[in-house]
């Protein structure tokens, strides 16, 4: 087994990584740069070029290879301009020199820039360039993205497919493990958009203006009023790492870069054992519900210096979103570990690409005991929810 796990810029977790023999390599990338990724740039800690090829010294000198994230599906184009080509190729640049060892990129428009320009430089996959199937997995192995990462949405719990893609491609993959959005999310590639263009330098150099996460909240609101919701997302347990290991997958990603040291230890640790025994949200990466603790002490600062340079009515709506961010993150969520022993089983019978699930009702079944929580509660934040979201 091989372990890819989220960096936070923190120095202890690398220590805490290095203890474990299954993490292979960190990936991370720098709040803003010109492509952007997949995180909001307020979201993750704040760093700057200096400090991050430090970081990526001491994660080689443990033995841990470094992975940075272009992953932004969206430029607004800029990859199609002379000038923007050459801001995109200086910036490779300035990554090499940091000594990072590959790159993860969304835009193939990008990875067809940076392996004519770079052909040494290792170019990993990314969910966010869709590659939801084979066909499209086939053509970005052409291309030279090595490993493939798989969408988890499509592919986590379709064994069939995932055993044809397995025997179709000869290049190495990635499954991510403890990611939980939706299923088959409405708002994935509107989210996926939002965030990266949330992440370009563009941005950072502008006058700050009021970012609320809508898809994020609107997805957190659904995960309460539908408690289904929580199981139907395609992350895997460590106790099934053995059922992709025998297709033939045998590496595996771990989210989140916005996450304390501590949990991103508790999770990794969990996916190295194959066993977590207890409340499976202690592992699973929820952004506004599970461990009070299990975030970066830096955001909330971030974004309360980011309210600084607001109007009165947006720093209001902001203070209400921080308030309600609170009062989720208290609100107490339990997934036992313990019910889903048997929960993968059904899958390798259910086709959910071709089934209605409130026909199914599979995943309902397993939530009414394994999803535990104060509905009425539950509810009362959904209608609060909504109220912020209609305000914004």
């Amino acid at each position: 087994m091989k372990l890819s796990v989220a960096a936070n810029w923190d120095m202890e977790l690398l220590e805490g990584l290095a203890k474990i023999p299954e993490v292979t390599s960190i990936y991370a990338k720098l709040p803003f740069d010109i492509v952007g990724g997949g995180r909001a740039g307020i979201v993750v800690p704040s760093v700057d070029l200096d400090f991050a090829k430090a970081y990526i010294r001491e994660a080689h000198e443990r033995g841990l290879l470094f992975c940075y994230l272009i992953n932004a599906p969206c430029l607004g184009n800029l990859e199609k301009t002379r000038e923007g080509k050459k801001q995109i190729l200086a910036f490779i640049e300035q990554l090499l020199d940091m000594g990072v060892d590959s790159v993860s990129i969304a835009n193939l428009a990008i990875v067809g820039l940076v392996r004519r320009n770079f052909p040494n430089l290792a170019i990993r996959g990314s969910v966010l360039s869709w590659p939801t199937n084979l066909p499209r997995l086939k053509y970005q192995e052409a291309l030279g993205v090595d490993p493939l990462i798989i969408p988890y949405s499509e592919f986590n719990r379709d064994f069939t497919m995932l055993s044809k893609i397995r025997s179709g491609l000869s290049c190495d993959m990635q499954l991510f493990v403890n990611v939980s959005c939706i299923y088959n999310c409405h708002y994935l590639a509107e989210h996926a958009s939002s965030v990266g263009h949330a992440s370009q330098l563009q941005q950072s150099n502008q006058q700050p203006n009021l970012f609320l996460d809508f898809y994020l909240w609107q997805c957190t609101r659904r995960r309460l009023l539908h408690p289904e919701l929580f199981l139907m997302s395609r992350w895997i347990r460590p106790e099934d790492l053995h059922a992709y290991e025998a297709m033939g997958y045998d590496e595996f990603k771990i989210i989140d870069r916005s996450r304390s040291t501590a949990w991103l230890l508790r999770a990794t640790k969990a996916y190295a054992d194959r066993h977590y025994q207890g409340n499976l949200l202690d592992i699973l990466s929820l952004e506004m519900l599970g461990d009070p603790a299990g975030f970066h002490l830096d955001i909330e600062a971030q974004v309360r210096e980011r309210m600084r340079h607001y109007g009165t009515e947006e720093r209001r709506l902001m203070l209400r979103m921080l308030k309600l961010r609170r009062r989720l993150l208290e609100f107490d969520i339990y997934i036992d570990n313990a019910e889903l022993a048997d929960f993968l089983d059904g899958f390798q019978k259910i086709r959910c690409a071709e089934t209605y699930c409130a026909d199914c009702r599979y995943c309902h079944g397993y939530a009414k005991r394994a999803v535990r929580f104060d509905r009425t509660g539950a509810g009362i934040l959904a209608r609060d929810i909504g109220e912020l979201l209609d305000d914004f």
